[in-house]
């Protein structure tokens, strides 16, 4: 397969992403299928990635080195991303389902999250992060939400988008009435 010269470039994530919408097991189980849910806000791989990598980072994971992804889920398809001055492969699999992400790094250090599909409701998305989050849960992430493989709606415009002109189908836009991941219970 041949890649673009821009899937082989590094991508820098510059200004500071956006709040990842992820829910963790606490603590770790390695008895759990999942080690927890992530929510992406859009299919845009760099800035998700981007905020993934910095909330598992603050939350002392450990050091990230592989990001694992299926590759019809996602609009583009860059090998390494720069994050916070380290540089983080990322590979694309046919072959690994769509609702789920094998993050990898140093001293063993594996995480798997079920994904859930940007375009989920907040009630079904905060129900499948909640089940992904459980100790040792023994759930597939393919059970908890079916994202569809192939052509996705275009994204919404949202506040502070850099776009020129307006709707020109009419209406408004619509926005996410809650941008950020539910606080546990």
């Amino acid at each position: 397969m041949m890649r673009s010269a821009e899937d082989r470039m590094t991508w820098v994530c510059t200004p500071e992403p956006p709040a990842a919408r992820l829910r963790l097991t606490d603590p770790p189980s390695h008895r759990a299928m999942l080690d927890g849910g992530w929510w992406p806000t859009s299919r845009d791989p760099v800035r998700e990635l981007c905020s993934l990598v910095t909330a598992l980072t603050a939350r002392r994971s450990g050091v990230i080195e592989r990001i694992m992804l299926h590759r019809a889920a996602w609009d583009r398809h860059p090998c390494r991303i720069g994050v916070a001055g380290t540089v983080v492969r990322v590979g694309w699999f046919t072959t690994l389902g769509p609702e789920l992400a094998i993050i990898t790094g140093r001293r063993e250090l594996r995480i798997d999250l079920a994904v859930i599909a940007p375009d989920a409701t907040f009630a079904a998305a905060t129900a499948a992060m909640v089940a992904a989050s459980r100790t040792a849960n023994t759930v597939r992430a393919a059970d908890l939400l079916r994202i569809p493989p192939g052509p996705r709606p275009r994204p919404p415009v949202g506040p502070g988008d850099d776009v020129t002109g307006g709707e020109s189908e009419g209406g408004h836009p619509q926005h996410d009435p809650h941008p950020t991941a539910p606080v546990p219970a």
